[in-house]
């Protein structure tokens, strides 16, 4: 991986992140690479099935709403 692709990677890391600051998400990146790219994966999940809980909330409450 070169020196570019693991500050993009610790970006990533480090964006939305209350516990990792960019210098921290290097270093987990530096000593750990597959661990940081399984933290991104699990975060991007998490955002699907909240975006997706979201719009079924959304088709329940449309649908409460016609039951009225």
């Amino acid at each position: 991986m070169t020196e570019r692709e693991k500050r993009d990677l610790a970006w990533r890391l480090a964006d939305d992140s209350d516990i990792l600051d960019f210098d921290k998400a290097l270093e987990l990146v530096e000593y750990r690479p597959a661990e940081a790219e399984r933290l991104i994966r699990d975060r991007e999940e998490m955002r699907e099935l909240m975006d997706e809980l979201a719009r079924a909330n959304q088709r329940l409450k449309l649908a409460a709403q016609e039951f009225r």
